[in-house]
């Protein structure tokens, strides 16, 4: 009995764990969920799958190939020796008018120039940045996952401040309605303070109403049901930064010259000559031998060569033609890596400068903080009016709030930059 209640208790506790873990989203599990059940992975099993059939569709040009056929034909005349043998004493039987062949066709590629083995390089080089392609798009759906979460992190956060500061500022309430009670403090200054208490309120309100919107967002993203309670928690602060690139465009744009590459040894290959086997074995009449009536079997085998040598130049303006193309691919290439240049050297920038603007939010904080509580002492003995009290007391808030807006902005900037470098 006491072994069952004490396993009755683990088992609650790790329940009540596995609750309050249910309960928080972190911003690496949202972006491994976004990964894994994003539609574009059934894109890339469908790619994969299809270059399975390409490439053992093009192993097929290697198997023999075999065609039957079959005839029946009637001629109004034929071959007759008649004529040029009635002197002879020797008789040759006038061929049928009728004809029949049921034969079999077998052909087999001996060379084809590299021809298959240049279109399996296509195709997998095709496959390879098709994948890259989509990779890069994952990359993006992992960057607007990081944006919202940031967005709700910052919304959270700002509604934790408010929230603070209505409940400070409904203790003070308490403070000068028992100074108005004793005639210390004029009653107009509860007004003001009760007309402040519905701007926090209102400012909750629209806080309140951006995190659902942004909850429904995130919730479109991951491809799940989140429930209302969730709570975000702060990722790794990643500010110590790194230059590795692991960008999928850069795999992209090598194979997209992998492909052109393929398709010029193509060409090349389509200059050289096809060497093949034949072989035909028929049954029927008449044969090879033509004066035969009788139904028989027949066969003949042989090497046979194609060689379209003259094209006129064109395959060599074709391979110009793939040059200009790998060019093309390579100004892509250098105008990608300037542009995300200016977004890594823009992250690095934000990096500095929020480092250095919470430095000084602390600062701040710290002013505003003994100017409101001085305020407050002030309207306590009636000296100034609540309107001057919320006017400090404001700017405290808003220090507050432009200093976790800056310490999540420097944290936003760092996984921008790991973002940017394909390293989340």
């Amino acid at each position: 009995m006491i072994k069952l209640s004490l396993l009755l208790t683990a088992f609650l506790q790790a329940a009540q764990v596995f609750s309050r873990q249910s309960d928080t989203l972190t911003l690496e599990a949202c972006i491994r969920i976004a990964n894994e059940r994003s539609p574009l992975n059934k894109q890339k099993l469908s790619a994969g799958q299809s270059v399975q059939y390409k490439i053992k569709n093009l192993t097929t040009n290697w198997y023999p190939t075999i065609g039957f056929n079959a005839q029946a034909i009637y001629n109004s005349e034929t071959v007759d020796f008649s004529d040029l043998m009635e002197d002879l004493p020797v008789s040759i039987p006038s061929l049928p008018l009728d004809q029949y062949k049921i034969w079999a066709d077998i052909n087999q590629q001996l060379f084809d120039g590299g021809t298959v083995r240049a279109q399996k390089a296509m195709e997998k080089a095709n496959y390879e940045a098709d994948i890259q392609q989509i990779e890069s798009q994952l990359l993006s759906l992992r960057q607007q996952v990081s944006h919202t979460y940031f967005s709700m992190l910052l919304t959270q956060k700002n509604s934790t401040i408010l929230q603070v500061s209505l409940d400070d500022l409904g203790e003070r309430k308490k403070v000068i309605q028992s100074a108005v009670d004793h005639g210390a403090v004029l009653p107009e200054n509860m007004l003001a303070l009760e007309a402040e208490e519905m701007k926090f309120k209102q400012k909750l309100t629209e806080l309140n109403y951006t995190r659902e919107q942004l909850f429904e967002i995130l919730s479109i993203l991951l491809d799940s049901s989140l429930a209302d309670n969730q709570v975000l928690t702060e990722p790794v602060d990643y500010s110590n930064l790194e230059e590795t690139l692991k960008r999928p465009e850069f795999l992209l744009f090598d194979h997209q010259r992998e492909f052109l590459s393929a398709n010029q040894r193509l060409i090349a290959a389509s200059d050289l000559p096809r060497l093949f086997a034949f072989s035909q074995a028929a049954y029927g009449r008449p044969g090879y031998n033509i004066i035969s009536r009788d139904f028989h079997t027949f066969y003949s085998v042989g090497l046979g060569m194609k060689w379209n040598f003259l094209n006129y130049g064109d395959s060599r303006r074709q391979k110009k033609i793939l040059d200009l193309q790998k060019d093309i691919v390579d100004v892509k290439r250098e105008t990608f890596d300037d542009q995300l240049n200016i977004q890594l050297q823009t992250e690095r920038s934000n990096l500095e400068k929020y480092e250095k603007l919470l430095s000084q939010d602390e600062q701040i904080m710290k002013l505003r903080k003994v100017i409101a509580s001085a305020s407050l002492a002030k309207l306590n003995n009636g000296i100034i009016t609540s309107s001057d009290y919320l006017t400090d007391l404001n700017a405290e808030i808003l220090a507050k709030l432009v200093y976790e807006n800056h310490r999540l902005l420097k944290l936003q900037a760092a996984y921008n930059y790991r973002l940017l470098q394909g390293r989340l």
